[in-house]
């Protein structure tokens, strides 16, 4: 390992402050064996019904206590023998950091973050057995959002802001390791594969904040599937720009939106749920860009096969269709957002996107979608004044039906439809390719197998 990494023999588990007996010798070599644990859970409040069930066991990894307080200059492997210790902002500078299956790393602090760069790549492959987990260093029953950062990754994508590259939001304006877009479509800024990230979501300023993944301007060759967000600050994941694809992903109990889109988005996801609890906005933010919505290259994420369920309080909406966006939401299910819109299309621009027809690749479309428990399926929405009105169709394709999700059990949620389950059937063929056949609507198919066990938690926020 060629990195600045040093470890410290601690008396007992990292406390919120660091405080720490060091009992180093000559070699800086020190560990800790202190147990790990992943905590309890509470409900989610005005949720609906549920069954709060009992803990999982313990399942966190021996060994030694490992501080990263340096950039990552070359090819570096974490094992899973060792629990690693952001104690700052990690930048990932050049080389591939590689993680075992099965590792541990936790934030201490709220400026501490893992952040690859674009001469950088991370290599996160877990198991359904054996994922790696992003965490918090506050002991278990303690943690809460905003402990920590975050991770994020950068890349040499196209992104539609004036030059074609910027700086990530959540790091200071000024730091040069946090630049990212290019010209590169492909640009691979590695693999999370069953990956969980708890507690994260550091606030540089107001609207400057980081998420639980932040990914700016990567490039459809990264490798993002069964990747986990819970108990974030800000945003479950974010991407700025680029064209990465994300499958099977799980967000739950994040502070504002599940999935943001902007900056020019033009990925792919498949399979993805998102969970709200009382502290959430949107199920799903997408933009084109806010300072200027006809800019290039356009966002048009096109999403199938997700479930989005919210809590039933005010302000929540399902989708926010907006700035300028195009793209496709199609065969999912929104619901529980009784306060709010399953579906609201945001501004002129984005209206006349819903407008356009079949084939235009500005088109904007939520149709061939589940709903189910919202103050009103569909709302367009120009500004005050707007002559702009919405004359498209698509609208008339949701389907407004109870999923029949079984009462929600916060320590292990099933959004497994039963079989027979009005999204068994209707959903529309999707595009192929990078996406799974799945005549059904929502993440699950009903009366199917859950993709999220045994690799998901969901543990409680301290108060």
């Amino acid at each position: 390992m060629t990195t600045s990494i040093r470890t410290l023999m601690i008396t007992g588990a990292l406390s919120a402050s660091l405080a720490m007996i060091a009992c180093g010798d000559d070699d800086g070599t020190d560990t800790d064996t202190g147990p790990r644990d992943t905590g309890s859970d509470t409900p989610i409040p005005d949720g609906g019904d549920i069954d709060t069930g009992e803990p999982p066991p313990d399942s966190g990894p021996p060994g030694m206590d490992v501080m990263v307080d340096s950039d990552i200059t070359a090819d570096t492997t974490w094992t899973a023998g060792n629990r690693y210790v952001l104690t700052t902002t990690v930048y990932v500078t050049s080389g591939t950091l590689t993680i075992e299956a099965g590792t541990e790393i936790a934030g201490a602090g709220a400026a501490s973050a893992l952040v690859v760069t674009t001469a950088g790549k991370l290599d996160a492959q877990g198991t359904a057995t054996n994922p790696i987990v992003f965490t918090s260093s506050m002991a278990a029953g303690s943690r809460a959002p905003g402990d920590w950062g975050g991770v994020v990754l950068l890349g040499l994508a196209p992104i539609n802001v004036a030059g074609g590259s910027t700086n990530i939001e959540g790091l200071d304006p000024g730091e040069a390791r946090g630049s990212y877009g290019g010209s590169d479509a492909t640009h691979d800024c590695g693999t999370l594969n069953y990956v969980r990230i708890e507690w994260a979501g550091f606030v540089f300023g107001e609207d400057n904040e980081l998420n639980g993944l932040t990914v700016g301007g990567c490039g459809s060759d990264t490798d993002l599937d069964y990747i986990q967000v819970h108990g974030g600050r800000d945003d479950g994941i974010e991407f700025f720009g680029g064209t990465a694809n994300l499958k099977h992903a799980v967000i739950s109990r994040v502070g504002d939106d599940g999935l943001d889109t902007d900056q020019g988005y033009q990925g792919n996801v498949q399979f993805l749920l998102m969970i709200q609890d009382a502290r959430g906005d949107k199920g799903m933010e997408a933009d084109n860009n806010g300072d200027a919505e006809d800019a290039t290259p356009r966002s048009t994420p096109t999403v199938y096969n997700a479930t989005f369920f919210g809590n039933n309080v005010d302000g929540q909406e399902g989708l926010r269709l907006r700035a300028g966006t195009g793209g496709t939401v199609a065969n999912s299910i929104i619901a529980n957002f009784e306060m709010g819109d399953c579906i609201q299309v945001d501004g002129d621009v984005s209206v006349m996107n819903a407008n356009l027809a079949e084939g235009d690749a500005n088109r904007l479309r939520a149709g061939n979608n589940l709903v189910f428990g919202c103050d009103g399926p569909v709302n367009f929405t120009p500004p005050d004044g707007s002559a702009v009105t919405f004359t498209g169709t698509w609208d008339a394709d949701i389907v407004e039906a109870d999923p029949m999700f079984v009462p929600l059990n916060i320590m292990a949620p099933n959004f497994v439809p039963p079989a027979a389950s009005p999204a068994a059937t209707g959903a529309a063929a999707n595009p192929g390719g990078f996406f799974e056949a799945a005549d059904y609507f929502g993440a699950f198919e009903p009366g199917g197998t859950d993709w999220t066990a045994g690799w998901t938690a969901f543990p409680a926020i301290a108060e």
